[in-house]
């Protein structure tokens, strides 16, 4: 067998990794006996197992699809009845050099039936051969006629020829992108370049979100647009006011080198599984603190390995922060030679911090944590001062206070010098496979246009492009804005059918990874080429040529790429950080890739530190390379009843705030079909405190409504004491009809981030 598919034994597996699956921190080990999987091909009886690949199988480099972590995979693509078989105990489950079943799928391409395995890549320094539900069952996404997916997948070109209530009909893409051309520009010439509206998806990844962003702001002129299906302004400005920068500072290797992990609103343990699985089986003898409204895995993970769980009530994270900066000032325990010579504005942070309203006690009346478990906080952060990771997401940005939160851990972070060093970091803990970063001029207009389902509201957009991004699932308050999406010349771009079809007029199908050569970046600055090692299905074509195609036909130019290449060298062009980073040097590195800022042949292993200021002259990207805390004034100044808690009252008197499976990522559009997946979690649930459900007669189990001013949905009850008394948690973007929480959101908009709230008032009650 080949070095990457060799079998070890199970004296190979990592102790602590076995350990950590016995006690049910990850989900379900490898048992022996055969597996079974979608598509009966690969099984023809009990004893037959599937092909293992053989020395001659072609290889490919790529990267998960999904999430931020971007791990590195393998790709193996042989003739059917040419691959092997394994003989003897196949034991090497944990090794990262095991072949899973659900990493197998046959196929077609080059007009031949094959096998495609999609495996985690042993030796990328990313995951060495560790992987998440999602990634583990990649190949589960290809197009197969041997999978359920097949039947969803989309392609070939339709529009609406007869307008709405019309049925769609198959076209060629001559006329398909003619059609989509001529309404587009008869649109802009009636209501003006505003009334296109586009809401694109960054996992497209570099070259598509390039092409479709220079199409909109440089050709049409149209500044109506959303990005990262959750509608983010700037999702950042609470770290990259302080830093210049609001992500990207951290590597890998943090999670094995750090003391402390302090984590807000985001459970890497769901989902960003392979950081966490570095930092709890790599790193014994470091602690973490998790702030989170529910108790979950990795807070009870937290707990027994002498850490902290602080269970907040949602909303209130900027106070929390402000009250553990205040026990930091209190003991004199700030990293003063780092403060003194790279930190502005810290008259103001001890100012608005030592206000008696940020005193344990006073915040704890607030947020819901003891007074004595933030002081327990305090003593861990100091005790590991400038070897903490802080890391927040999500859990803390689609809220009103999504700055404020933001700001108030990263001040935390910064005056205790968790800055630029390793295992330690202040950043966002997540974000989408990187777009572009020639970012195109966006019109001026854009200062008074920020939100796009205004837009819808005030009937200014007459078109909309959802561009790799099912809005029917993503946009808040559904009741509301579906029924106007539907309204608008509606062109959808997707690799499956989706809810959408119903009302659009056009319909786009996309190549996807693996049937096209593209481009992304990890959250930890790693470029990876992903090489394309199979045929589209029908006449699927990618994102970007699609792009091209509409902007060459509505008449712009410099839409005239011949092929992928071409559209990455236009992109590097653009900016000095990635100006040097060819395509045969990324083909050339592998699932690594190559990190970026890269100047003169280098990079710096992590932001902010000796090395950045060396390679780059500057060790922040702020103008005049301070960290600046200036902005905790603005803190200092919010009330946490002015937002989302005071919508609370007899009607509505619940609190409920979405998270994330592990298994789901955006609205599982790639993949939910998939019966790995699907079936771990099939249907959506909300947690509830065991008092509040026992106030309305809910039983663990039982279906129930949730209901706020704006819709309902049904969800089953989870009962248990482990979320926060007032407070109930749903399952975000979950796919199902009927049970997606954004039926019940508001469409309010952070003032200052630009984050859709995903905060509401409700009531529970048995369906």
């Amino acid at each position: 067998m080949t070095d990457e598919m060799k079998q070890i034994g199970a004296a190979g597996i990592d102790t602590g990794r076995r350990n950590f699956l016995k006690r049910g921190a990850l989900a379900g080990a490898a048992t022996a006996g055969t597996l079974s999987l979608p598509g009966a091909a690969l099984a023809k009886g009990p004893g037959d197992c599937v092909e293992l690949p053989p020395e001659n199988a072609q290889t490919f480099n790529t990267t998960c699809q999904y999430c931020m972590v971007q791990c590195g995979y393998k790709v193996k693509v042989w003739e059917r009845g040419t691959g092997r078989h394994p003989t003897g105990a196949y034991t090497a489950a944990l090794s990262g050099e095991w072949l899973s079943p659900s990493m197998v799928v046959p196929a077609e391409t080059g007009g031949k039936k094959v096998f495609i395995a999609v495996y985690p890549d042993k030796d990328c320094v990313v995951n060495h051969g560790d992987h998440s539900v999602r990634g583990g069952t990649n190949a589960q996404t290809l197009f197969s006629k041997n999978l359920p997916s097949a039947k969803k997948r989309l392609t070939q070109p339709m529009i609406r020829k007869g307008g709405k209530g019309k049925p769609l009909t198959a076209v060629s893409w001559d006329e398909a992108i003619a059609f989509t051309a001529d309404n587009l520009n008869r649109i802009k010439k009636e209501h003006g370049p505003d009334a296109l509206g586009l809401i694109w998806g960054d996992w497209l990844w570099s070259l598509p979100t390039h092409a479709i962003l220079k199409l909109w702001f440089e050709a049409i002129g149209s500044s109506s647009h959303a990005g990262n299906g959750w509608f983010f302004d700037e999702e950042s400005a609470g770290v990259s006011h302080a830093l210049g920068s609001g992500t990207r500072s951290f590597t890998e290797e943090d999670f094995e080198q750090t003391g402390l992990l302090f984590t807000a609103g985001t459970n890497l343990w769901a989902n960003g599984t392979v950081w966490y699985n570095r930092f709890y089986m790599n790193n014994a003898g470091a602690k973490q603190i998790v702030v989170d409204p529910r108790r979950t895995a990795m807070a009870r993970h937290a707990e027994e390995r002498g850490g902290l769980h602080l269970m907040i009530r949602p909303g209130t994270d900027f106070v929390l922060g402000t009250a553990l900066i205040q026990e930091v000032l209190r003991r004199n325990a700030w990293d003063k030679p780092f403060v003194d010579k790279w930190v502005s504005g810290f008259d103001v942070l001890k100012k608005v911090a030592m206000e008696d309203r940020y005193s344990p006690e006073n915040a704890a009346r607030v947020t819901g944590v003891p007074a004595d478990k933030i002081r327990a906080a305090a003593d861990l952060l100091i005790a590991n001062r400038g070897k903490t990771m802080v890391l927040h997401e999500k859990g803390i940005q689609h809220q009103m206070a999504a700055f404020e939160n933001q700001h108030a851990y990263t001040c935390l972070g910064i005056i205790l010098g968790n800055v630029g060093k390793p295992g330690a970091c202040v950043s966002r803990a997540g974000g989408h496979p990187g777009g572009t970063w020639a970012w195109p001029k966006e019109p001026a207009s854009r200062e008074h246009n920020l939100d796009i389902l205004k837009g819808l509201r005030d009937g200014k957009i007459h078109a909309m492009w959802a561009f790799g991004s099912n809005v029917y699932k993503q946009i808040p308050d559904l009741n509301r804005h579906k029924p106007l999406v539907a309204k608008t010349f509606f062109i959808v771009q997707d690799r499956i059918v989706t809810e959408m079809n119903e009302d659009a007029d056009v319909i786009f199908p996309a190549a996807t990874w693996g049937e096209t050569d593209t481009i992304l970046s990890s959250v930890t600055r790693r470029v990876r080429l992903q090489q394309k090692f199979m045929d589209p299905p029908g006449e699927a074509r990618p994102d970007w040529w699609i792009v091209a195609q509409v902007a060459q036909k509505m008449g712009y130019a410099g839409f005239d790429w011949k092929d992928e290449r071409e559209l990455w060298d236009e992109i590097r062009a653009k900016t000095a950080d990635i100006r040097d980073i060819t395509w045969d040097m990324l083909k050339q590195a592998g699932t690594n890739g190559v990190r970026w800022p890269y100047v003169n042949g280098k990079a710096p292993t992590r932001l902010y530190g000796d090395e950045m200021e060396a390679l780059l002259g500057k060790r922040f990207f702020t103008k005049d390379n301070k960290v600046h805390v200036e902005e905790m004034a603005v803190v200092g100044k919010l009330d946490p009843k002015r937002y989302e808690w005071s919508g609370v009252n007899a009607e509505y008197p619940l609190m409920a705030f979405d998270f994330r499976l592990d298994e789901l990522w955006n609205t599982g559009y790639t993949y939910w079909d998939k019966p790995t997946v699907a079936s771990r979690t099939p249907d959506a649930y909300l947690e509830m405190n065991t008092a509040d459900a026992g106030a309305r007669g809910i039983r663990d189990g039982d279906w129930v409504v949730l209901k706020s001013r704006y819709g309902q949905c049904k969800a089953r009850a989870r009962v248990h004491d482990g979320v926060s008394p007032g407070s109930v948690g749903m399952t975000a973007l979950f796919p199902k009809a009927g049970q997606e929480f954004n039926y019940v959101t508001a469409p309010d908009v952070s003032p200052i981030n630009g984050n859709f709230d995903t905060m509401v008032a409700v009531e529970v009650r048995r369906a």
